[in-house]
């Protein structure tokens, strides 16, 4: 009988062995390799917070030259060719710095340089210049597309083009800004089409939009704009702030509360608008007579962030300074700064006195402005709102807090002379930039789009108050160049 010849012996022991060995090794590698990771970017952390300013503007020129030399491969409408000459001109100010060696000068014109290079690649697109983008939201706010039947959530940095709708719902607002440097903000209960406007040349394509019904107030720099309903077309002048509100009956109302703005009927009247005037129109777009707008009041006591002890008393009393020439003047009490129809605590029209006495019943913030009403009912804009907070029980806590609150701000995003401002503080503060009040929303977090008129260097101030009066303070400087 035949026997086969005998096999080779495995070695399972020794080969198990091996890939153990080679597991292992393998493990102390990642862990090795990850420990150097993680120090190089401990390094590279402490190196950048102890970076000389000399290397941090060196840097920061050669990001402005790269994000110059990406416009200029991407070509710039002639929509946007001032704006890209604005911002080589500030970068030619910054390398001039830098040769001088003032080199915070030199950081601070390269990163606002930056921060317009790549605003301009991002409107850079010639098919679409005009068209607008959503800077800031709150609330719900909706998107329909040209020829789509379907409404979508609207989001911010969202781009809107020709012939799309925004429509806001009862508690929201929304900012959108062209490519022009216009900046359209939209009310409650709203409903817009996007235009744009086809233009040839030099001459850039002007924001422009179709409110069905709602409110919108236009600003503009350095283009005009236009504001079409069924009843009136509002032709916005440059440097200038005007609103305009339509009815669910189409009837129109158009005010200039800064600047110009030009006012044409659908039967054909036309009528001229300078600061602090305005029209009515009825739907069948003939207009009445000019109006005046009262001025804004200014709001007396209590003062902001007061802190009122329920326990003590339910009752506090509002003041503002009376207005020339109003007729009365309407107050709204909300528990949201966004004064939206379904939270007001208190709406008072047309009341006689500069004074008000509420009861509070509940504890918690509260907001107040106030408005001036003239001739016809006209209104005055809102006074910036003010917050007094109502407790029941004891707050030493509170009253003796000396913690000034967290204040975080992120770069400014600039176009032109219109600058936008984002950050974060604690929830219950009020924030305000250069003095002009800003919403915060419940988590914190806060936007605010600001026109910068003077040229050159411009500080932008962004104080946080806390409920307690502690207060933090940020100061961010753009330039602004004027051609």
């Amino acid at each position: 009988m035949a026997t086969s010849p005998p096999r080779r012996r495995t070695r399972p022991f020794q080969f198990d062995w091996v890939v153990v060995s080679i597991e292992g090794a393998r493990r102390w590698g990642l862990l090795v390799f990850f420990l150097v990771l993680v120090g190089g970017v401990v390094a590279g952390v402490l190196y950048t917070l102890h970076e000389p300013i000399e290397k941090r503007a060196g840097r920061a020129l050669r990001e402005a030259v790269a994000a110059r030399e990406e416009v200029r491969r991407a070509g710039v409408s002639d929509a946007l060719r001032s704006e890209f000459e604005q911002a080589s001109r500030l970068l030619d100010d910054a390398q001039e710095d830098f040769a001088r060696k003032e080199f915070a000068a030199c950081l601070a014109r390269a990163r606002d340089a930056s921060r317009r290079f790549d605003l301009i690649l991002g409107l850079a697109n010639p098919e679409f210049a005009g068209s607008g983008q959503i800077i800031a939201l709150q609330g719900k706010v909706e998107v329909q597309r040209a020829n789509q039947s379907e409404w979508e959530r609207a989001r911010e940095r969202q781009w809107l083009y020709n012939g799309d709708f925004v429509k806001t719902a009862a508690d929201a607002s929304a900012e959108i800004m062209f490519a022009d440097g216009t900046v359209f903000r939209v009310g409650p209960d709203s409903l817009l089409e996007v235009h744009r406007e086809a233009r040839g040349g030099r001459e850039p394509s002007r924001g422009e939009v179709k409110l069905e019904v709602g409110q919108v107030n236009v600003y503009t720099v350095s283009n005009p704009s236009l504001v079409l309903t069924d009843a009136v077309q509002a032709e916005v002048d440059t440097d200038s702030h005007v609103g305009v509100d339509v009815g669910q009956d189409s009837s129109a109302t158009v005010a200039a509360y800064g600047g110009k703005a030009r006012v044409t009927g659908a039967s054909g009247d036309r009528v001229e608008l300078s600061t602090r005037q305005a029209v009515r129109a009825e739907a069948s777009g003939r207009l009445g007579a000019q109006l005046a707008i009262p001025a804004t009041p200014v709001l007396r006591s209590p003062p902001a962030n007061y802190l009122m002890e329920l326990d003590a008393g339910s009752r506090i009393t509002l003041s503002w300074n009376p207005v020339a020439g109003a007729k009365g003047y309407d107050l709204q009490v909300s528990r949201s700064r966004v004064f939206s129809p379904s939270g007001l605590e208190v709406e008072a029209r047309e009341r006689p006195a500069t004074v008000a006495t509420l009861n509070v019943m509940r504890p918690g913030t509260y907001y107040w402005r106030v408005a001036a009403v003239g001739e016809g009912r006209l209104r005055s804009e809102w006074s910036a709102p003010r917050a007094f907070k109502a407790f029941a029980g004891a707050r030493v806590e509170e009253l003796t807090d000396t913690t000034p609150p967290r204040l975080e701000v992120q770069p400014p995003k600039q176009m032109g002379n219109f600058v936008l401002i984002q950050g974060l503080t604690e929830p219950g503060a009020t924030v305000t930039v250069n003095g002009e009040p800003v919403v915060v929303e419940s988590n914190g977090t806060f936007k605010k789009a600001v026109v910068v008129h003077r040229e050159g260097r411009n500080d932008l101030v962004i104080r946080a108050t806390d409920p307690a009066g502690n207060t933090s303070e940020h100061i961010e400087t753009v330039y602004v160049e004027v051609d």
